[in-house]
């Protein structure tokens, strides 16, 4: 796959050359939180990122123990090749449909598109570069080519943007605001030479949004460069679910403490003031690999449903079951053992992307 050059952008390439977008389609980003028409999810085919097939198939049993459990509140759509469509049976059961897109690895979040809605119900893919998270895993060929596939798929335009980025790396409250982190939008291997206001100006554009929040984040300590959705949520308008960490000093812990200053003097973009409420991370999982991610803020929304991992930690796990059944009282409370995928450094937000409810084209 021929690599795409680092360019070096200006306000007028981004913002007045043609990147796919509709004119006056208002095309919006909804939230998670809205109804879904499905959840997607992608098989994981190539193993070179996992150290052994043992690691590599503890982790697709999970993937499919996960999609299982979703497919109980809404459909689920498995991208898988063909040849691995027996594999991806066995492991999700007869309830997820396996759609024949090619995948490298489980990672639907940040390969696959962001799914927009029009005012008048039209959905559409946004395609966000995928790069590998920077170039740091370039290799991932048919990762890269997922958003369009799956546009081509269920017949939606196919939305561009110059930006490249993540959907782990952003969060939105469906309400016009977007938040997001400077360390990994900003980075040099994403957008190269791209500054705030002019990266300001695109996002607003591509995701329909009136009010860009940015926090700081942690640059290089992590493939994803800090992305939002390991620490902070969107629950509802106004309200945003943090989950510390166990060392408030560490770089990330400080990173942690400035996004919650910034956003207690903020505002949405209807002016509400942010209450936020903190779920720490487990600090005693009955895995005691180091590489674990034991944050709860990375849960996953479905219709009537929250799924937020468990971690074996009985304290931690339980006031996370608490809390989240406080800030989501009309959905059920589903508690997963899904070690593997955090090993494998996401957790089960990073394995799903929501389909809103829309129209497809012609619909």
């Amino acid at each position: 796959m021929r690599r795409r050059p680092l360019l070096k952008y200006s306000a007028w390439s981004l913002l007045g050359a043609s990147t796919g977008m509709a004119a006056g389609s208002n095309w919006r980003m909804p939230a998670e939180h809205e109804p879904h028409a499905c959840t997607w999810m992608s098989w994981l085919q190539d193993p070179r990122n996992y150290d052994s097939v043992t690691e590599a198939n503890a982790a697709r049993a999970a993937l499919g123990r996960l999609a299982a459990a979703i497919a109980r509140f809404e459909p689920v759509r498995m991208l898988a090749h063909p040849d691995e469509h027996a594999a991806a049976r066995a492991a999700c059961g007869p309830q997820v449909e396996l759609v024949p897109i090619a995948s490298d690895d489980m990672w639907m979040r940040d390969s696959g598109p962001v799914f927009l809605r029009a005012d008048d119900g039209r959905l559409a893919a946004l395609d966000l570069n995928f790069n590998g998270w920077g170039e740091r895993q370039r290799w991932r060929q048919q990762d890269e080519a997922v958003a369009g596939s799956l546009a081509a798929q269920l017949g939606l335009p196919h939305l561009r943007t110059p930006l490249t980025g993540e959907g782990g790396g952003l969060e939105s409250d469906g309400e016009g605001t977007l938040l997001l982190t400077e360390s990994c939008w900003l980075h040099d291997n994403r957008n190269p030479g791209m500054d705030k206001a002019t990266m300001t100006a695109e996002l607003k554009r591509a995701f329909g949004a009136e009010k860009v929040i940015w926090l700081p984040g942690v640059a290089n300590q992590d493939i994803t460069d800090g992305h939002i959705d390991g620490a902070l949520r969107v629950v509802r308008p106004g309200l945003i679910m943090t989950s510390g960490y166990p060392d408030d000093d560490s770089d990330w812990g400080l990173a942690l403490a400035a996004s919650r200053a910034i956003l207690a003097r903020e505002t949405d973009a209807r002016g509400r003031n942010f209450t936020l409420l903190d779920i720490p991370c487990a600090t005693e999982p009955a895995n005691e690999d180091r590489e674990l991610f034991t944050s709860y803020a990375n849960f996953y929304l479905a219709n009537g449903a929250v799924f937020t991992p468990r971690f074996g930690d009985m304290r931690a796990d339980a006031l996370a079951q608490r809390l989240l059944g406080e800030l989501f009282p009309q959905r059920r409370v589903v508690s997963l053992s899904v070690d593997p995928i955090y090993t494998a450094g996401g957790g089960l937000h990073c394995v799903t992307q929501q389909q809103p409810l829309g129209r497809l084209s012609g619909a």
